[in-house]
């Protein structure tokens, strides 16, 4: 439950950095545990504790008897077990947590109920390892392909999706039509970005165009044969390039488009960038066009303070 408060300063730092946490490891539904932690620290705030410290087993008990007696806010009735065990599961992490940290001594969450839910931690790519796969790209495909994966952080499927229309290069923005759940997203774009999707659509998209054909193509990013690319090709090209690398660690990472926009998320968060601007900027919630358009400059100039290029250029190491 998003819009429950905690006003204790201390108590909200430590739902922030979590939140921080999840998100940057990439855990799957990151903004469901740290919603769970924010309800968590809600009721210990109201049952009157100010500090982690002094949580202990009856409290975990209390909250655990509280989330069995807690009316589904969705579709009515109480909450189903298996998310009870998410909640629950979301506490474990939360106190490994605040253990690996250092900010308690001992977890009062290490009672048999609670059971660890599946997840997987999503490769990401370090910054030097995103700069020597793109010191392979030998097309103008190549390095537009990047541009969307890892300077948008866009999807596989809102790659093959994008349409010329969806760039608009004056504004400096790319429109995600198709997102995940239908949601339609506003990104925006570095003026390093906008110069390599501006390069494909120039030098090479036009020659890969089939004349012949009664109408033309709207889609961005196009095949041999002048039509929409397929979502398993983009893969291959990525695969491709990795192996260019002949860098072994690189490779056993076994990076995918995924891979790439996780990895700008993990970079964007280490450089300073808000969660609630990688969340949108990924698409991992609705946002307002005006709103989108209120934050344009702040938000590209976060992007050309960040590293794409900067960290990309081939000639840095040159330099």
């Amino acid at each position: 439950m998003k819009h429950l408060p905690i006003y204790n300063s201390q108590l909200e730092s430590h739902y922030k950095e979590f939140k921080k946490m999840v998100f940057t490891k990439g855990y799957k539904s990151a903004d469901t545990l740290a919603s769970h932690i924010q309800e968590f620290l809600f009721f210990i705030e109201t049952i009157h504790i100010k500090n982690v410290t002094e949580i202990k087993a009856s409290h975990i008990i209390a909250y655990y008897e509280y989330l069995n007696e807690r009316p589904n806010q969705r579709r009515g009735g109480t909450l189903s077990d298996s998310s009870v065990n998410s909640h629950l599961y979301a506490l474990r992490l939360f106190f490994d947590y605040l253990l690996d940290t250092n900010q308690i001594q001992s977890s009062p969450a290490r009672i048999p109920k609670f059971t660890r839910a599946p997840y997987s931690e999503r490769n990401a790519a370090t910054i030097e390892e995103i700069k020597l796969i793109y010191q392979q790209t030998g097309s103008k495909f190549e390095t537009a392909l990047i541009a969307l994966a890892y300077g948008c952080g866009l999807r596989r499927m809102e790659i093959t999706k994008l349409n010329i229309s969806d760039i608009d290069f004056q504004k400096g923005m790319l429109t995600v039509r198709s997102g995940k759940n239908g949601k339609t997203r506003a990104v925006p774009l570095s003026n390093n970005v906008l110069k390599d999707l501006k390069e494909y659509l120039v030098s090479q998209r036009s020659k890969q165009i089939n004349y012949e054909q009664n109408k033309l193509p709207i889609a961005f990013l196009l095949d041999d044969k002048g039509e929409r690319i397929k979502a398993d090709r983009l893969n291959e090209r990525i695969k491709k390039l990795v192996k260019a690398t002949n860098n072994q660690i690189l490779i056993k990472k076994k990076i995918t488009l995924h891979c790439l926009r996780h990895s700008i998320a993990t970079h964007l968060l280490d450089k300073g960038a808000s969660i609630e601007f990688v969340q949108s900027f990924l698409g991992h919630q609705l946002l307002d066009t005006t709103h989108i358009y209120s934050k344009k400059r702040k938000q590209k100039r976060m992007l050309e303070e960040s590293f794409y290029r900067n960290q990309l250029t081939k000639n840095d190491t040159a330099a």
